[in-house]
């Protein structure tokens, strides 16, 4: 059975700590925390070791979870991956581009699985929308837009907005758009603290053209009245609306007659169109709602990632997929600096 050890022991490292401990497929053996109160809370809870580092754990397990802090995701993680170590690593993958880049060439040279936790990927509203990422997969152009908006918590106040909540839809968008990106343009600000004392945006939006025409508007903002999770893809005649809180998905699809031209204001001759447009949309974009139901999508990932190191597969978030979210989101956290420095310049 498959050896697993946690890394971090704060509330995420907690939240995969009673994953593990009821997954059938591995043994949880330790938890590493340089808190000595948390990892042996959770340590008792489970009734596991307990190790003050990472290096007295690896010596135990074939695997871990890391849920440290981000700053810490490219020491850690080489670390594992140096050791023999899988690593399912929780999102974003790293801080940078080529921290990034570097653990994803160590997992390929180690030949071990190095997984990242974008969890929105096991959410059934993404997973409803499969005939409209379908066809976005197909190269179909599209205009998206996403929103991904909490309040303050007080968490992951290392890294911004962008690499925080943006990247969650990064990593989807990015994952059904096959066309390489041709212009990034973000706006965004800090909030909480200052520039000076280390801070970063708390807002951002961000606009992504595709080669083949698609755009991505994208929104985020962990200083909002709302919590919201809400994407949009729309084709010319097909659309799907997905809230990943509530976990519907909306797909409107146009009637044959629509797709066939058989619609157009300049053709209707003597009819009414006040009275035709009462009804038009229902009838020839007919929506169909449907409801996920609930998942626990940690487990979800833990056994996609146990899979993977069993089977000798890449997972469906793999380290190679996860950097082009944080080379991304790099991209649009200097645009918005760069933005900044011109709003700087010209008061």
């Amino acid at each position: 059975m498959l050896k697993l050890g946690v890394i971090g022991a704060g509330r995420l490292g907690s939240f995969h700590a009673d994953k593990a401990a009821k997954h059938s497929g591995v043994q949880f053996v330790g938890i590493s925390d340089s808190c000595e109160e948390r990892r042996k809370e959770l340590a008792v809870k489970h009734g596991i070791a307990d190790y003050a580092s990472s290096t007295e754990l690896l010596r135990h397990v074939d695997a871990v979870v890391i849920a440290a802090p981000t700053q810490f995701h490219h020491s850690l993680g080489k670390e594992a991956l140096e050791a023999g170590v899988h690593v399912l690593m929780e999102k974003p993958l790293a801080v940078s581009e080529w921290e990034a880049q570097e653990l994803v060439q160590l997992a390929g040279d180690r030949k071990r699985v190095l997984q990242v936790g974008h969890v929105e990927q096991f959410n059934p509203a993404w997973k409803l929308a499969q005939p409209v990422l379908k066809a976005v997969q197909s190269g179909v152009r599209a205009m998206i837009t996403a929103e991904r908006t909490s309040g303050y918590t007080f968490r992951s106040t290392d890294i911004g907005v962008v690499h925080d909540l943006m990247v969650h839809d990064l990593d989807l968008i990015l994952s059904v758009v096959p066309s390489p990106i041709r212009l990034i343009e973000a706006t965004g600000f800090h909030v909480i603290g200052s520039t000076m004392q280390g801070g970063h945006e708390d807002v951002a939006h961000a606009w992504i053209h595709f080669e083949n025409g698609t755009v991505a508007q994208i929104r985020a903002s962990r200083v909002d009245s709302e919590a919201r999770r809400t994407m949009r893809i729309q084709t010319a005649h097909l659309s799907a609306e997905m809230d990943f809180a509530a976990r519907e998905t909306r797909i409107i699809r146009a009637t044959d007659a629509v797709v066939n031209g058989e619609f157009s204001p300049t053709s209707l001759g003597g009819t009414d169109p006040t009275n035709l447009a009462k009804t038009f949309m229902s009838e020839q974009f007919p929506c169909t709602k449907t409801a996920g139901e609930a998942v626990d999508a940690l487990v979800l990932e833990l056994d996609d990632f146990v899979q993977a190191i069993q089977t000798e597969r890449s997972p469906q978030v793999s380290g190679a997929r996860a950097l082009h979210a944080v080379a991304t989101a790099d991209a649009i956290v200097k645009r918005i600096l760069l933005e900044t420095a011109k709003g700087i310049g010209h008061r």
